[in-house]
């Protein structure tokens, strides 16, 4: 988004006293088309948060892939949107590295780390956050279920994992990523934003199976599996 926009804050002033300023986004564009030839890849938009309105579509027309990620992909009542609602054009995924694992997720651990951290305004903003996610673990469940596959059990379980990464699969968008952390049901992500290194341990750490032995683990190979077959 930083093509169209960026948020200034002069310095020595408050948040409040910025505002956004419009960048040359078809330029910029062009030249992205370019670079993109001249080093045959795909550009992927990081189009999540405050998006402007025409954006997207900006984006699309130009050729640059959109990022769906499955927390937000939601319709009016916040339902999860089911896979034939998404994008061809598009990268879908579960998560990334700013958002709570699928473990953390389903286990509200993130939740309670950032509590823990004392990051709430007040408690009745963390118990809203709490319901919101026991809610949004119910439409989880009733996703899958619309999709035949089966609900997620109260433990999330490696059969669980590689179900979620089968009905993300089934969608129509191009692009697929999976994160280590949500195959080995990892529960800490790997960036906590709004915090710094002496309050949680942002880009360091590591994947809790060693690649030597994921073979022999099995958890990787079932999710793999799943994506073949649904995709």
């Amino acid at each position: 988004m930083g093509l169209s926009r960026l948020f200034w804050i002069p310095q020595g002033m408050e948040p409040a006293e910025g505002a956004y300023v419009a960048y040359p986004l078809a330029d910029l564009l062009a030249l992205l088309a370019l670079e993109s030839v001249r080093n045959a890849c795909l550009i992927v938009g990081e189009d999540l948060g405050t998006v402007a309105d025409d954006l997207r579509q900006r984006l699309a027309d130009a050729g640059v892939y959109s990022y769906r990620v499955l927390y937000f992909e939601r319709d009016a009542r916040g339902g999860f949107l089911p896979p034939d609602r998404y994008p061809a054009q598009a990268l879908v995924t579960i998560s990334t590295q700013d958002l709570p694992t699928l473990r953390g997720f389903w286990q509200a651990s993130d939740i309670a780390t950032r509590d823990a951290l004392g990051m709430f305004r007040d408690p009745q903003a963390r118990d809203a956050q709490y319901a919101a996610r026991n809610a949004d673990r119910a439409r989880l469940r009733d996703a899958l279920a619309r999709e035949g596959l089966p609900p997620p059990a109260d433990a999330l379980g490696p059969q669980d994992v590689a179900a979620m990464h089968n009905y993300v699969a089934r969608t129509p968008c191009a692009l697929m990523t999976v994160q280590l952390e949500d195959v080995f049901g990892q529960a800490p992500q790997a960036n906590l934003p709004g915090t710094t290194d002496d309050q949680y341990p942002n880009w360091r750490r590591k994947v809790a199976v060693d690649l030597a032995d994921w073979e022999g683990d099995g958890r990787f190979a079932a999710v793999c599996a799943e994506v073949r077959a649904a995709r």
